[in-house]
């Protein structure tokens, strides 16, 4: 028998919250009371379900009389570990590392080089697949298992004309010909190569690859490739168009009926009374004369004779060059801040829309004629029951082609209103005559205006130093 003061000494366990680490203390007893044996310890562990990673020696060390009132690591369990995703080696330079042409310090472009073709040879390497590593389980104190994270497996972004080894480990090129990226698929295209020009001795080139012209594209012809065209002499009063991007070294002109036209950029050294369209960027280097030009990202004339005159050039976010009109003040159109693309979209758009309003309309008049004749389906001829399958058909197909021209012509009027960021450097004179647009606002310039930008304030047209 204890007296009323007299407590036994107590095991206390505890454990965190990652159920990676027990702890225990161990209290002195009070008057009379008994000291905790290392059963005791042991017991309270159990009850608290700590079954792996125990650490005998730490146990006794927590009972021992030195340590009481002391919190001691007693039990500890085991991490687990992640495993590794897989990861995908180019073997390669991606597009975006070598296309387009060199330029240095000064602005000037290196037409020399290009960087648009890339060829590789059947048998080469193009990626190489790291695969996933399975992580290590773990467990916690009380003996429940811890699951690692899964990795991320990834596949060969095989296009066309590669293939994969047995082992899943590599893609190859199946033939010699120009790599690119085409939705984050490896595509190998053969080039095809014209070694003069373009003209009565080809006869016109559409080509499901990329394009190597040495000479030039002459009066009348066309060359259209699925990605890339490289022009070594000129384009005259020829049609180009290109899925990706074209290189002129030379010049373009007099293309006024036909069309050059870029799924990508246009780069050439000057362009003259000739129609110019690129999704992304057309960058010039000597002067852009009586063109009309329009680029869904940027045109940038950077050469050292830098200038724009006469014509329209349009894009969707800025328009830079040294000049812009002449002395002459000669008439010259900019416009910046809405996509020409998507301006000609919406234009095309909002026609279809209607067409197909109509016929919905007319097709839901038709309808509700024959709901009111309620007359039963199975009184119907099998020619009767056809026709009615099909217009319902239509009918199906009009609402939803409808919802998708909305919910895009939603997209471009959005598209619109961006016009904040838009704008025109001049990095010498801009001259009277030149008319300014951003967006819906615009500048006519009255006087000789110099090293300034035109950019979008409060819904007006402003000059601003050039940054």
């Amino acid at each position: 028998m204890h007296d009323r003061q007299s407590v036994d000494g107590q095991a206390k366990v505890t454990i965190d919250s990652r159920q990676l680490k027990a702890y225990l203390e161990v209290t002195a007893p009070i008057g009379s009371g008994i000291p905790c044996s290392l059963e005791k310890a042991k017991q309270a562990l159990a009850e608290k379900q700590v079954v792996f990673g125990l650490k005998e020696e730490k146990i006794k060390q927590a009972v021992s009389k030195n340590n009481w009132g002391k919190r001691i690591l007693v039990a500890e369990g085991k991490q687990a570990k992640d495993g590794k995703d897989a990861q995908l080696i180019y073997r390669f330079k991606l597009p975006k590392e070598r296309a387009g042409p060199k330029i240095d310090n000064q602005g000037n472009i290196n037409y020399r080089d290009l960087g648009l073709v890339y060829n590789v040879k059947a048998g080469q390497i193009l990626v190489e697949k790291i695969p996933p590593v399975e992580g290590v389980c773990g467990m916690d104190v009380r003996g429940q298992e811890i699951v690692p994270k899964k990795p991320r497996d990834l596949q060969l972004p095989k296009g066309r004309n590669t293939v994969i080894d047995e082992q899943g480990r590599y893609l190859y090129s199946s033939i010699d010909g120009h790599v690119s990226l085409i939705d984050n698929k490896v595509v190998v295209d053969e080039v095809f190569e014209v070694r003069g020009d373009v003209d009565f001795s080809t006869g016109d080139i559409d080509f499901v690859g990329s394009v190597n012209v040495q000479g030039n594209v002459t009066s009348g012809f066309k060359v259209k490739a699925a990605g890339d065209i490289e022009i070594r002499g000129y384009i005259e009063q020829a049609q180009v168009v290109a899925g990706g991007s074209i290189m002129v070294k030379g010049g373009i002109t007099g293309v006024t009926k036909g069309t050059v036209k870029a799924g990508e950029n246009i780069y050439a050294r000057f362009v003259e009374n000739s129609f110019l369209e690129a999704k992304n960027d057309i960058v010039v280097g000597e002067a852009i004369i009586q063109a009309h030009v329009r680029a869904g990202g940027s045109v940038r004339v950077n050469g050292k004779k830098a200038a724009i005159v006469g014509g329209v050039v349009q894009a969707g976010q800025e328009v830079e060059s040294k000049v812009l009109g002449s002395p002459l003040a000669t008439q010259t159109i900019v416009e910046v801040g809405v996509n020409p693309l998507y301006r000609q979209e919406y234009q095309k758009l909002s026609k279809e829309r209607t067409e197909k309003k109509r016929l919905l309309d007319k097709i839901n008049h038709d309808l509700k004629l024959f709901k009111k004749m309620n007359i039963p389906l199975e009184n119907l001829t099998a020619t009767k029951k056809e026709q009615l399958l099909r217009v319902l058909e239509d009918f199906q197909v009009l609402r939803k082609e409808m919802a998708e021209i909305e919910e895009r012509l939603v997209f471009l009027e959005n598209e619109f209103e961006r016009a904040h960021s838009a704008k025109v450097k001049v990095l010498q004179t801009a001259y009277p005559g030149v008319r300014v647009s951003i967006g819906q606002a615009v500048y006519i310039v009255n006087d000789p205006i110099k090293y300034s930008a035109f950019v979008l304030d409060e819904g007006e047209v402003r000059l601003s130093p050039l940054r």
